[in-house]
């Protein structure tokens, strides 16, 4: 029986990860770096989306593969609005989504896109899988003072959730019995928590620990003064907050281990963000341990931060107590994406039927008929 071969896409801001996975095992794998000047006056995301597949159909030309070859693309969900984790089957309504509604601007979303674009001919499944926003939130979760303003769940789901499903198996444990907080620590932070098999509430880098190069929690207080100083438009307060905050905004770099190399020459300064950082991190844990009422099967360190050993120390130094800490470095996203497809193949998880609306339209006709989409 031949191995099921399994196409991943991941277009990030600058970048287009692509692999192609037999079974669970990774054949071949390449980053397609994106000129920054080429896309520089690109005001919509859709605007890249040639140039990304010609990228993409160029690697495959030159590596002899042949997509008619493919048994399913998975593809990184885009900035659709919030749906169930899992699988979707690529459609028409989440591509004119993306295209004429999207939830926000990102490369993400060209991911499914192209996706489609090489699966059509030859009849290929496409899906994503743990899109960014997957909501599988209690509804209490997303409350807030203001009635006008509620909680849109969004986190890093992919990694998170394929760690999480590692180490329930180190525990001999299924996942869906078990209860995980799950900290991303890269140059964005998310903080999440994993009760029976549902992220059922996080803590995202606006409502959490400063970051590489994210802000945080600010008081709204001081937010609200930020944001009528004059200083900003709304473009540059969201770059100030999320690109420019944090590490970045501290010390110019969002680099940990620069950081960690002011800190060994003795900058004190240094010594007080850094340490900052990780007491905010491991305040943010505890903050979702009351969600599971204390019972935590484990607490996951992982992202790219995780590589630190002093970073990670001084997190579990805080946290240990709420159960074992397990760290995984780095991010397994390309992995978690290709065992996504291989369970829709293998029918241990169906590719449901994308059936969301936009916010702002009651009916598909009402959205068609808005922008004068055939369908």
């Amino acid at each position: 029986m031949k191995g099921k071969k399994i196409f991943v896409i991941n277009n990030g801001s600058t970048s287009c990860r692509i692999a192609l996975f037999e079974d669970g095992e990774l054949k071949v794998k390449e980053e397609l770096f994106i000129d920054s000047d080429l896309i520089r006056d690109m005001k919509l995301i859709v605007d890249q989306l040639a140039m990304r597949t010609g990228m993409v159909k160029d690697f495959l030309l030159k590596e002899n593969i042949n997509p008619s070859a493919f048994d399913i693309i998975v593809a990184r969900g885009g900035t659709i609005p919030p749906c169930k984790a899992g699988a979707y089957a690529v459609n028409d309504l989440m591509l004119n989504t993306l295209l004429y509604a999207p939830m926000a601007q990102h490369a993400s979303s060209l991911s499914c896109m192209i996706g489609y674009e090489l699966g059509k001919p030859f009849n290929i499944p496409v899906i994503i899988y743990d899109a960014p926003g997957s909501d599988e939130f209690d509804p209490k979760a997303k409350i807030t003072g203001l009635p006008e303003v509620s909680i849109v769940p969004v986190s890093h789901v992919l990694n998170s959730r394929k760690v999480a499903r590692d180490v329930s198996e180190l525990l001999n444990i299924e996942y869906e019995e078990c209860n995980f907080i799950v900290a991303h620590l890269g140059g964005g932070i998310s903080i999440n928590v994993h009760m029976h098999g549902r992220i059922v509430d996080s803590v995202y880098d606006d409502m959490g620990p400063m970051s590489p190069q994210r802000a945080g929690r600010i008081p709204t207080r001081f937010m609200t003064k930020l944001c009528y100083s004059g200083k900003y438009t709304e473009q540059e307060m969201k770059r100030h907050l999320s690109g420019e905050g944090g590490l970045t905004a501290w010390f110019g770099t969002q680099d940990l281990r620069k950081i960690e190399a002011l800190i060994d020459n003795g900058d004190e300064k240094a010594k007080l963000v850094y340490e900052a950082m990780t007491y905010q991190i491991a305040k943010g844990i505890g903050e979702l341990a009351p969600v599971v009422k204390g019972r935590v099967d484990a607490v996951i360190l992982t992202g790219g931060c995780a590589w630190s050993e002093r970073f990670t120390s001084q997190i579990v130094d805080r946290v240990s107590y709420l159960g074992p800490v397990r760290i995984i470095p780095g991010e397994r996203e390309m992995e978690a994406l290709a065992l996504g497809g291989l369970r829709v193949l293998e029918d241990l998880e169906p590719a449901k039927e994308y059936d969301i609306l936009p916010p702002g339209y009651d009916s598909l006709q009402s959205f068609y008929s808005k922008f004068n989409i055939e369908g």
